[in-house]
């Protein structure tokens, strides 16, 4: 999110020198991120280190740093896990929001900084490692399984009516009225094609592995040594492997972010698969679905949204209809 969340920086700082014994000399604001759910800061500790502090709204679980805290304890490599509070848990809850405490890397996004074929090899080999990885009981009921049915579906009508019912003087929603309803017959068989797809899947499922699920490489971190680190597992979930490996394999989600030399170097490191056709054209269609709903959430439903969170929703949304991103590496 652009805008902080309705949580006081004095309750932060109480909260992370209570529950992780630091004493707060800094906290600032990043306006990062495109979850509506999620905000990001940057902690100065008193004695030194910096800190990334992840905002959770919801207090009720964060599975997105239980998940990378549990590979650490596991022995994967290149999983960015969050420090443990003084009760050893990945997290905790201040009112109604999670907080999770992340080492501050020197390190840019592996889509900005790009990655040679060594670290798609690596990338791979610790992809690897996740999928081989059995979760624990508490685990699998934290991150749930595969359901066949895209995040965010069912806000589909409601973004519709919405839509139609929105303020003349809004210029957000009606920059998103104009673009939805120039698509909305794309918008409207890629839902159905998702139904489809998801319930022709649903009816005869595949092996389920623990996965990341949101694996682009503006999740992967790289260091200046070069080292690798997947973040954000906020979307992690028990679903076969072609679930993470629609990110690379065939060219990913966009245009620009995978080729057939980075797809291979990966292949080496993750070993050799063959993925399942219809899997991959159902996660990059409910991908596309997913998307359109998350940023039209944001621009028209979220109550938390400010101004410059609605309009690059915007933004965002026209961008997925570019070609060579994922609306056109979804159609039929």
């Amino acid at each position: 999110m652009r805008e902080p969340p309705d949580l006081a920086e004095d309750a932060i700082v109480g909260a992370l020198q209570a529950g992780f014994g630091i004493r707060v000399a800094g906290l600032w604001f990043l306006p990062v991120g495109n979850d509506a759910d999620s905000w990001a800061y940057r902690v100065q500790a008193g004695d030194g280190p910096e800190w990334f502090l992840k905002v959770r709204s919801g207090a009720a679980a964060m599975p997105g740093a239980a998940v990378p805290a549990y590979l650490h304890r596991r022995g994967t490599p290149g999983v960015l896990a969050p420090l443990p509070t003084r009760a050893g848990e990945p997290y905790l809850v201040a009112g109604r929001f999670a907080l999770a405490l992340y080492p501050m890397l020197d390190a840019r996004h592996g889509a900005e900084a790009g990655l040679s074929s060594a670290q798609w090899r690596e990338l791979g080999a610790i992809l690897a490692r996740v999928h081989a990885t059995p979760p624990a009981p508490e685990l699998t009921r934290l991150v749930g399984r595969e359901r066949y049915r895209p995040s965010r579906r069912e806000l589909l009508p409601e973004l519709e009516a919405a839509l139609a019912g929105a303020d003349p003087g809004d210029p957000v929603a009606g920059a998103l009225a104009a673009s939805w309803q120039a698509r909305r017959a794309v918008i409207g068989a890629l839902a159905d094609r998702a139904d489809r797809l998801g319930g022709e899947l649903a009816a005869a499922p595949a092996p389920q592995v623990l996965c990341h699920a949101d694996l682009h490489t503006w999740n992967v971190l790289v260091e200046d040594a070069g080292r690798l680190w997947i973040a954000d597992w906020d979307e992690a979930v028990l679903a076969p492997r072609e679930r993470d490996l629609t990110f690379v394999v065939g060219g990913g989600i966009g245009h620009g972010l995978v080729g057939p030399a980075e797809e291979a170097s990966f292949l080496e490191g993750y070993g050799q698969v063959t993925a399942d056709p219809a899997l991959l054209a159902y996660y990059r269609c409910a991908w596309a679905v997913q998307d359109i709903a998350a940023y039209g959430e944001q621009a028209l439903l979220s109550p938390t949204a400010g101004e410059a969170t609605r309009r690059a929703a915007v933004e965002g949304f026209e961008d997925l209809f570019a070609p060579g991103n994922i609306v056109d590496l979804a159609g039929p």
